[in-house]
């Protein structure tokens, strides 16, 4: 597979202005990588940073000069926004666009409007030849992404896999892999754990890939056997972490304490684990910036030892 990265993997980066879209697209190019894909999600763009139609010719010629692959990270399934979207998408040069139907309202009436919305933007997707994703995002089983994208019936519409969000549900991720895999156009591919907050409750906190409770190499087999995946995108969520976001009685299923789900005890070194922590008692800034691209770089390495045991291609020196 080629491998690529998303932009959230250098958040504490872009948060704090020490990382731009160039520098970003120039950074995945030293690592190796194969692609980039570019999160767009809040304001001016998010880390593309403006939708001005030079910034967005300079980003693809970028991206071209280095020889990488681009796909959009955005979310929501207002029609208008996701045509705005797909034209960005043929304006940089990418052919995939990830979204996701929750964003904070009624799940329920998202996840059936969702459906409906998205046939709207089929055509848009056809006449400019980009496929949408639709992720797992924390909210959401693969049970019911499935049923959403079965519901669209296009080829221009499949799955978005995320291999760590299921577990904000209770679905163990191995298993949400498997289910969404044979229609998958597009990925994050992450690892998790399980530990205390300040407060006590459980969350789920981003770790270096390979370093995590999740079985990174089935999932990478499942991805590059069972899927029609050619790339993978690796999201490095360092420094990020969720609460569950339902019941047990309402979730997916998987059993508290066992496989990805046990709870590990801390205290953890924040190289690690960054969690928020009261009083301001936290590194410095620069310090979690050197950690967090230590993080990405580990990753990489990690996620290019899977695809050269998978057989996949060289990757780039």
């Amino acid at each position: 597979m080629l491998i690529g990265l998303e932009t959230f993997s250098y958040h504490a980066w872009f948060g704090q202005g020490a990382m731009d879209a160039f520098a970003f697209i120039e950074r995945s190019a030293e690592l190796g990588l194969g692609g980039v894909q570019l999160n767009v999600n809040g304001g001016n763009f998010g880390h593309v940073g403006g939708d001005d139609p030079g910034r967005l010719r300079e980003i693809r010629q970028t991206i071209e000069a280095l020889g990488l692959f681009v796909e959009i990270d955005s979310r929501g399934m207002d029609p208008d926004h996701l045509t705005a979207m797909l034209h960005l998408c043929s304006a940089v040069g990418a052919d995939t666009l990830r979204t996701y139907a929750s964003c904070g309202g009624d799940l329920e009436q998202e996840l059936a409007e969702a459906p409906g919305l998205l046939r709207q933007v089929v055509p848009v997707c056809a006449d400019l030849g980009v496929r949408i994703g639709v992720e797992n995002h924390e909210y959401e089983t693969s049970g019911q992404i499935l049923d959403l994208v079965r519901q669209v019936d296009s080829e221009w519409v499949g799955t978005h896999v995320d291999t760590g969000n299921s577990m904000m549900v209770w679905e163990d991720p191995v298993d949400a892999v498997r289910a969404l895999a044979p229609l998958a156009v597009s990925s994050h591919f992450k690892d998790h754990v399980v530990v205390k907050s300040a407060g006590d409750q459980p969350v789920i906190a981003g770790v270096t890939l390979g370093t995590g409770s999740i079985d990174c190499a089935e999932c990478f087999r499942t991805l590059s056997e069972d899927s029609p995946l050619e790339r993978l995108i690796i999201e490095v969520c360092y420094g990020y972490s969720a609460p569950f976001r339902c019941s047990l009685t309402t979730g997916a299923g998987a059993a508290p304490g066992t496989g990805a789900f046990c709870v590990l005890e801390g205290p953890f070194h924040p190289s690690w684990v960054l969690l928020p922590r009261a009083g301001g008692d936290r590194p410095s800034i620069e310090q979690i910036l050197a950690w967090q691209d230590r993080s990405v770089e580990e990753s990489v390495a990690f996620v290019k030892g899977l695809n050269a045991s998978a057989g996949g291609p060289r990757p780039r020196s």
